[in-house]
Protein backbone atom coordinates (compact mmCIF):
# COMPACT_ATOMS: atom_id res chain seq x y z
CA UNK A 1 0.00 0.00 0.00
CA UNK A 2 1.20 3.49 -0.80
CA UNK A 3 -0.08 6.19 1.34
CA UNK A 4 -0.07 9.42 0.16
CA UNK A 5 -0.51 12.35 3.09
CA UNK A 6 -2.20 15.44 2.36
CA UNK A 7 -3.23 18.45 4.68
CA UNK A 8 -6.92 17.54 4.69
CA UNK A 9 -5.68 13.74 5.59
CA UNK A 10 -3.94 10.58 4.21
CA UNK A 11 -5.21 8.86 0.67
CA UNK A 12 -3.86 5.01 -0.09
CA UNK A 13 -3.34 3.12 -3.52
CA UNK A 14 -3.11 0.00 -4.30
CA UNK A 15 0.28 -1.51 -5.17
CA UNK A 16 -1.27 -3.18 -8.05
CA UNK A 17 -2.80 0.09 -9.24
CA UNK A 18 0.56 1.80 -9.06
CA UNK A 19 1.60 -1.05 -11.04
CA UNK A 20 -0.85 -0.49 -13.42
CA UNK A 21 -0.38 3.31 -14.20
CA UNK A 22 3.28 2.80 -14.70
CA UNK A 23 2.46 0.12 -17.34
CA UNK A 24 0.63 2.65 -18.71
CA UNK A 25 2.95 4.79 -18.84
CA UNK A 26 5.43 2.98 -20.57
CA UNK A 27 2.55 1.05 -23.27
CA UNK A 28 2.43 5.17 -24.59
CA UNK A 29 6.14 5.93 -24.10
CA UNK A 30 7.67 7.08 -27.60
CA UNK A 31 11.48 8.00 -26.58
CA UNK A 32 14.48 6.06 -25.75
CA UNK A 33 13.17 4.19 -29.34
CA UNK A 34 11.16 1.79 -26.97
CA UNK A 35 8.29 1.66 -29.22
CA UNK A 36 11.17 -0.63 -31.21
CA UNK A 37 12.80 -2.28 -28.31
CA UNK A 38 12.72 -6.70 -29.18
CA UNK A 39 11.89 -7.10 -25.42
CA UNK A 40 9.45 -4.30 -24.93
CA UNK A 41 6.10 -6.24 -24.55
CA UNK A 42 7.75 -8.12 -21.89
CA UNK A 43 9.33 -5.16 -19.92
CA UNK A 44 5.71 -3.96 -19.98
CA UNK A 45 4.20 -7.62 -18.65
CA UNK A 46 7.12 -7.21 -15.61
CA UNK A 47 5.92 -3.33 -15.19
CA UNK A 48 2.57 -4.27 -14.81
CA UNK A 49 2.87 -7.77 -13.17
CA UNK A 50 6.05 -6.86 -10.64
CA UNK A 51 3.40 -5.98 -7.35
CA UNK A 52 1.04 -8.64 -8.40
CA UNK A 53 2.31 -10.24 -5.32
CA UNK A 54 0.79 -7.63 -2.87
CA UNK A 55 -2.66 -8.32 -4.35
CA UNK A 56 -3.55 -10.14 -1.07
CA UNK A 57 -1.04 -7.99 1.20
CA UNK A 58 -3.31 -4.72 0.23
CA UNK A 59 -6.74 -6.26 0.01
CA UNK A 60 -6.34 -7.40 4.07
CA UNK A 61 -3.12 -4.98 4.86
CA UNK A 62 -1.36 -4.76 7.99
CA UNK A 63 -2.55 -2.31 10.25
CA UNK A 64 -0.06 0.44 12.13
CA UNK A 65 -0.57 -0.07 15.96
CA UNK A 66 -1.01 3.48 16.28
CA UNK A 67 -3.00 4.84 13.50
CA UNK A 68 -4.95 1.69 12.65
CA UNK A 69 -4.40 2.56 9.30
CA UNK A 70 -3.00 0.59 6.38
CA UNK A 71 1.41 0.42 6.96
CA UNK A 72 2.99 2.18 4.18
CA UNK A 73 4.93 0.15 1.95
CA UNK A 74 8.11 1.69 3.32
CA UNK A 75 6.97 -0.08 6.70
CA UNK A 76 7.01 -3.54 5.30
CA UNK A 77 9.24 -6.51 6.81
CA UNK A 78 11.84 -8.82 5.36
CA UNK A 79 9.73 -11.58 5.69
CA UNK A 80 6.80 -9.80 3.91
CA UNK A 81 8.55 -8.53 0.83
CA UNK A 82 10.09 -12.00 0.87
CA UNK A 83 6.99 -13.63 0.41
CA UNK A 84 5.25 -10.53 -1.85
CA UNK A 85 8.02 -10.23 -4.58
CA UNK A 86 8.92 -14.20 -4.32
CA UNK A 87 4.91 -14.98 -5.25
CA UNK A 88 5.39 -12.34 -8.16
CA UNK A 89 7.89 -13.71 -9.66
CA UNK A 90 7.25 -17.62 -9.53
CA UNK A 91 4.02 -16.88 -11.45
CA UNK A 92 6.27 -16.07 -14.48
CA UNK A 93 9.35 -18.88 -13.65
CA UNK A 94 7.94 -21.24 -16.03
CA UNK A 95 6.10 -18.85 -18.29
CA UNK A 96 8.52 -16.09 -18.97
CA UNK A 97 12.08 -16.32 -16.46
CA UNK A 98 12.48 -13.40 -18.53
CA UNK A 99 9.42 -11.73 -16.76
CA UNK A 100 10.38 -13.43 -13.60
CA UNK A 101 13.76 -12.34 -13.95
CA UNK A 102 13.11 -8.53 -14.14
CA UNK A 103 10.85 -8.72 -11.47
CA UNK A 104 13.39 -10.54 -8.77
CA UNK A 105 15.93 -7.82 -10.25
CA UNK A 106 13.54 -5.18 -9.09
CA UNK A 107 13.17 -6.32 -5.59
CA UNK A 108 16.24 -6.60 -5.16
CA UNK A 109 17.36 -3.37 -6.75
CA UNK A 110 14.33 -1.25 -4.96
CA UNK A 111 15.01 -2.63 -1.45
CA UNK A 112 19.26 -2.04 -2.01
CA UNK A 113 18.74 1.44 -1.76
CA UNK A 114 16.50 1.58 1.45
CA UNK A 115 17.73 -1.62 3.87
CA UNK A 116 20.80 -3.25 2.25
CA UNK A 117 22.88 -2.41 5.80
CA UNK A 118 20.00 -3.10 7.61
CA UNK A 119 21.49 -7.29 9.01
CA UNK A 120 17.46 -8.00 9.33
CA UNK A 121 17.81 -8.06 5.59
CA UNK A 122 20.57 -9.87 5.41
CA UNK A 123 18.71 -12.93 4.40
CA UNK A 124 16.43 -11.33 1.99
CA UNK A 125 19.42 -10.03 -0.02
CA UNK A 126 21.12 -13.48 -0.02
CA UNK A 127 18.05 -15.31 -1.14
CA UNK A 128 17.41 -12.83 -4.07
CA UNK A 129 20.91 -12.54 -4.89
CA UNK A 130 20.77 -16.23 -5.30
CA UNK A 131 17.59 -16.32 -6.87
CA UNK A 132 18.15 -13.37 -9.61
CA UNK A 133 21.81 -15.12 -10.59
CA UNK A 134 20.21 -18.54 -11.33
CA UNK A 135 17.48 -16.69 -13.81
CA UNK A 136 20.47 -14.55 -15.35
CA UNK A 137 22.36 -17.93 -16.32
CA UNK A 138 19.46 -20.20 -17.10
CA UNK A 139 18.90 -17.31 -19.58
CA UNK A 140 22.90 -17.30 -20.08
CA UNK A 141 22.51 -12.95 -19.76
CA UNK A 142 25.17 -10.79 -18.37
CA UNK A 143 24.50 -8.37 -15.65
CA UNK A 144 24.45 -5.81 -18.15
CA UNK A 145 22.08 -7.67 -20.44
CA UNK A 146 19.30 -7.15 -17.44
CA UNK A 147 20.20 -3.62 -16.61
CA UNK A 148 19.00 -2.12 -19.83
CA UNK A 149 15.58 -3.34 -20.13
CA UNK A 150 15.21 -3.00 -16.29
CA UNK A 151 15.75 0.72 -16.68
CA UNK A 152 12.43 1.03 -18.29
CA UNK A 153 10.72 -0.34 -15.61
CA UNK A 154 12.73 1.21 -12.87
CA UNK A 155 11.72 4.94 -14.57
CA UNK A 156 8.03 4.03 -15.06
CA UNK A 157 8.01 2.67 -11.66
CA UNK A 158 9.54 5.91 -10.42
CA UNK A 159 7.54 8.34 -12.47
CA UNK A 160 4.00 6.26 -11.28
CA UNK A 161 5.08 6.04 -7.62
CA UNK A 162 5.86 9.68 -7.45
CA UNK A 163 2.91 10.61 -8.41
CA UNK A 164 0.67 8.18 -6.18
CA UNK A 165 2.97 9.55 -3.18
CA UNK A 166 3.17 13.43 -3.74
CA UNK A 167 0.86 15.63 -4.03
CA UNK A 168 2.50 18.47 -4.58
CA UNK A 169 5.27 17.13 -6.44
CA UNK A 170 7.29 19.95 -8.10
CA UNK A 171 5.22 22.62 -6.59
CA UNK A 172 8.11 24.23 -5.94
CA UNK A 173 10.69 22.98 -8.32
CA UNK A 174 10.32 20.95 -10.56
CA UNK A 175 11.55 17.35 -10.00
CA UNK A 176 14.34 16.10 -12.72
CA UNK A 177 14.35 11.99 -13.14
CA UNK A 178 16.08 10.21 -16.00
CA UNK A 179 16.29 13.40 -17.93
CA UNK A 180 12.99 14.10 -17.28
CA UNK A 181 12.05 17.63 -15.76
CA UNK A 182 8.12 16.52 -14.29
CA UNK A 183 5.26 18.55 -11.85
CA UNK A 184 2.14 17.08 -10.68
CA UNK A 185 -0.67 20.20 -10.66
CA UNK A 186 -3.81 18.61 -9.24
CA UNK A 187 -4.38 15.95 -11.25
CA UNK A 188 -2.25 17.11 -14.04
CA UNK A 189 0.98 15.19 -14.72
CA UNK A 190 3.37 17.50 -16.42
CA UNK A 191 6.72 15.97 -18.52
CA UNK A 192 9.75 17.83 -20.08
CA UNK A 193 10.43 17.23 -22.63
CA UNK A 194 7.40 15.35 -23.59
CA UNK A 195 7.76 11.52 -23.78
CA UNK A 196 4.48 9.95 -25.02
CA UNK A 197 3.14 9.18 -28.52
CA UNK A 198 -0.52 11.00 -27.90
CA UNK A 199 -0.56 14.87 -27.31
CA UNK A 200 -4.15 14.11 -25.50
CA UNK A 201 -2.56 11.14 -22.88
CA UNK A 202 -5.45 10.34 -19.79
CA UNK A 203 -5.37 7.49 -17.04
CA UNK A 204 -8.00 6.99 -14.10
CA UNK A 205 -6.24 6.06 -10.69
CA UNK A 206 -8.06 4.27 -8.33
CA UNK A 207 -7.43 5.73 -4.47
CA UNK A 208 -8.86 5.59 -1.21
CA UNK A 209 -9.54 8.22 0.95
CA UNK A 210 -8.65 6.74 4.46
CA UNK A 211 -10.51 7.21 7.79
CA UNK A 212 -8.69 9.53 10.34
CA UNK A 213 -9.76 6.99 12.88
CA UNK A 214 -8.77 3.92 11.23
CA UNK A 215 -9.98 0.55 11.63
CA UNK A 216 -10.97 -1.72 14.09
CA UNK A 217 -12.19 -4.94 12.09
CA UNK A 218 -10.70 -7.09 9.29
CA UNK A 219 -14.11 -6.88 8.19
CA UNK A 220 -14.20 -3.22 7.78
CA UNK A 221 -10.83 -2.89 5.88
CA UNK A 222 -11.74 -5.54 3.29
CA UNK A 223 -15.16 -3.94 2.69
CA UNK A 224 -13.61 -0.66 2.38
CA UNK A 225 -10.91 -1.41 0.38
CA UNK A 226 -13.76 -2.50 -2.53
CA UNK A 227 -14.46 1.26 -2.92
CA UNK A 228 -12.27 3.20 -4.86
CA UNK A 229 -12.34 6.77 -5.88
CA UNK A 230 -11.36 7.60 -9.15
CA UNK A 231 -8.28 10.30 -10.05
CA UNK A 232 -8.35 10.98 -13.75
CA UNK A 233 -4.76 12.04 -14.86
CA UNK A 234 -4.18 14.19 -17.50
CA UNK A 235 -0.51 13.89 -18.76
CA UNK A 236 0.69 17.27 -20.68
CA UNK A 237 3.65 18.89 -21.35
CA UNK A 238 5.76 21.35 -18.98
CA UNK A 239 6.60 24.70 -19.96
CA UNK A 240 10.01 25.81 -19.29
CA UNK A 241 10.85 26.62 -15.86
CA UNK A 242 12.08 30.13 -15.13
Amino acid sequence: MIVQRQRSGKLAVKQEDHAALAAFILENWAAHSFPNHPDRQRIIVATREHDLGWKKFDANPRLDAKSHLPVDYTKINPQEASAIWTEAADRFIKTDPFVALLITHHAYTLHEATSRRDSKWKQFFIDFARRRAALRDGLNLTHNDIEHPYSFIRMADWFSLQFCLEPKLGEEKPERYAGYTVRREGSGYLFRPYPFMSRQLAYSLPVYELPAKGFTTEKEVKAFFKKPTMVDIDFGALERWE
